[in-house]
C-alpha cells in the first residue's frame, strides 16, 4: 500500500522524499519520479565524492540503475 501512496504523491506533484530522504523503503521507487538519465546523473556525482561506493552502497539508488556501480566499485577492492 506504502508504494502506491508513495506514486500517487509524484502523480500529484509532490516527491518521494521527506524529512528522512529516499531510504531502502522508497529506493526502488525512485523509478517513478526519475528518468533512468537524471539517476544516471546522480549517481554520477556519487562517483566523484564516493568513488568507492562505501557510504550507503545499497540503500540511496534503485538496486538495479545502481548495480553496475557497486558491482565494479566491490570487485576494485
Amino acid at each position: 500500500f506504502g508504494a502506491e501512496v508513495l506514486k500517487l504523491c509524484v502523480e500529484v506533484g509532490g516527491c518521494l522524499t521527506g524529512e528522512h530522504g529516499v531510504g531502502i523503503e522508497k529506493r526502488d521507487l525512485m523509478h517513478v519520479q526519475y528518468a533512468r538519465e537524471d539517476l544516471d546523473a546522480q549517481m554520477s556525482i556519487k562517483d566523484i565524492f564516493d568513488p568507492a561506493w562505501l557510504l550507503n552502497p545499497a540503500k540511496v539508488f534503485p538496486l538495479d540503475a545502481s548495480e553496475t556501480r557497486r558491482t565494479v566499485m566491490l570487485a576494485a577492492e
